[in-house]
């Protein structure tokens, strides 16, 4: 390629990485998204810039007349619809910290639970957090193909489930969850800090008592991980989990115990230990049958929004990205039928311009014929062409020079900067042709005027009897 070539390349490749970011960014986000995507377009544009070369390349090559013509969602294909593109973009954003943002407006705050969760939930993102951005990439694969055209149809739900929501993230997530506090909230509503009679816990004892129920909590939870996956995705219209407090009540009889003996009623002081033993029986064996066996965690204790908002939200996405599809199609069609337009004008005129050449060629032969002195002929015609091809060179070279340093030196705005230097091209190449088959032609005729009389001569005396 010609140097002004190179030169529009890099302009719209630069065109094309702010082009990029462009599209990123036309919603609304957060800054810290908005801040990962300028710095990803960034690392990736050297790959970027050569899927945009190739592209400009396989586009001249088409307008030739040679090759297939250039496929725009191949190039979006190598460059940034690809799961290396994505993992790049991960690596740049920090998970908890936006889902942080985005939980606080889309899971509730009206219970102490819902709150407990969101902390959990990020705190667990962010030790999970390698896992889920592998799943994220695993999960942009089928998107990518779906929008470039290489699958048929994308089920949205499954594809999360597979991936991002997969029984075995969803597990580890939940996994890594703190659940001291909701614990604590769980036992807090049951039997809060005051029980009958004025028996206090202190904060000591009713945290030895969520010691004891937590890992209860934790396993019901990541024991339903399907389930939960399940709900997230709108699958299952309810999200109903039993935790069983029997392991935590040999525990809160420790502790009540103490808290009784130490705060012992008014009624019972001074009796003997074996009365005092007996009423705590009774005092406990009344108290504990106000806790039930089994505490229910459902959708409304974590805050988290009905189903038919999470599978409203999961069909706008598909139907977003259907929208976006459809677009990329649409796009990529209309390129190659504009293409297919320039290129039959682009073919009219190399046409044009052989037939030019032809032209020239046959008035010269023509003019030998009549003139019927072909050394004559070639060396006048030869000089004329050879002067005329030099001089018209010679401009051109010099005028293309001038004109790209005053282009260069423009200020142009930067999208329409190479547009002159294109038409600069365009304009320049056909005379630079013209004049360098008139410079070879000139050279060639000139020859021929001083090879052309040596071969009649040595014909001549082959044909020539000789004489006895």
């Amino acid at each position: 390629m010609s140097s002004y070539e190179t030169s529009s390349q890099k302009q719209v490749r630069s065109d094309c990485v702010f082009g990029i970011y462009a599209w990123f960014s036309r919603d609304k986000m957060s800054p810290e998204l908005e801040s990962a995507i300028v710095t990803t377009v960034q690392n990736v544009e050297p790959v970027i810039k050569e899927q945009v070369d190739i592209a400009i390349e396989q586009t001249y090559t088409y307008l030739k007349e040679q090759g297939s013509t250039p496929d725009l969602k191949e190039t979006l294909s190598n460059s940034v619809m690809t799961s290396t593109f994505v993992s790049d973009l991960l690596d740049n954003i920090n998970l908890s910290q936006l889902l942080n943002q985005a939980v606080q407006q889309e899971i509730g705050t009206g219970t102490d639970n819902s709150t407990a969760f969101v902390n959990a939930l990020v705190t667990a993102v962010q030790q999970s957090e390698p896992a889920i951005k592998t799943q994220i990439v695993n999960a942009s694969v089928p998107i990518f193909q779906y929008l470039l055209m290489q699958k048929p149809s994308l089920d949205l739900t499954s594809t999360l489930r597979q991936t991002v929501l997969s029984d075995s993230l969803v597990s580890e997530i939940l996994n890594n969850f703190d659940y001291t506090t909701m614990t604590k909230n769980i036992m807090t509503e049951y039997i809060g800090g005051l029980l009958p009679e004025n028996i206090t816990l202190s904060d000591a004892q009713i945290d030895l008592v969520v010691n004891a129920l937590e890992p209860s909590v934790k396993t019901a939870l990541t024991g339903e991980s399907g389930n939960f996956a399940d709900y997230l995705t709108g699958t299952n219209p309810n999200f109903s989990i039993e935790v069983t407090i029997t392991p935590a009540m040999p525990t809160l009889k420790t502790v009540t115990e103490e808290a009784f003996m130490v705060q012992l009623p008014a009624n019972l002081q001074g009796l003997s230990q074996t009365a005092i033993n007996n009423a705590f029986e009774q005092y406990y064996a009344n108290f504990s049958q106000t806790i039930p066996a089994t505490y229910n965690v459902n959708s409304s204790d974590i805050g988290i929004n009905s189903t038919t908002d999470i599978a409203n939200t999961i069909t706008n996405a598909e139907n977003n990205l259907t929208t976006a599809r459809n677009n990329i199609d649409t796009a990529s069609q209309d390129y190659a039928n504009d293409l297919q337009n320039a290129r039959t004008y682009v073919g009219y005129f190399h046409l044009g311009f052989i037939c030019l050449i032809a032209l020239i060629v046959l008035l010269v032969l023509c003019i030998i014929l009549l003139y019927r002195n072909v050394k004559d002929a070639c060396r006048k015609l030869g000089i004329v062409f050879f002067i005329y091809g030099a001089l018209t060179f010679a401009v051109v070279v010099v005028a293309k020079k001038i004109a790209t340093a005053q282009i260069a030196k423009a200020n142009i705005q930067q999208g329409l900067s190479n547009i002159p230097g294109m038409a600069l091209k365009d304009v320049t190449t056909p005379l630079q042709m013209v004049s360098l088959v008139c410079l070879i032609g000139g050279i060639v005729l000139i020859l021929i005027s001083f090879i052309y009389p040596r071969l009649k001569k040595t014909k001549t005396k082959q044909t020539t009897p000789a004489v006895s």
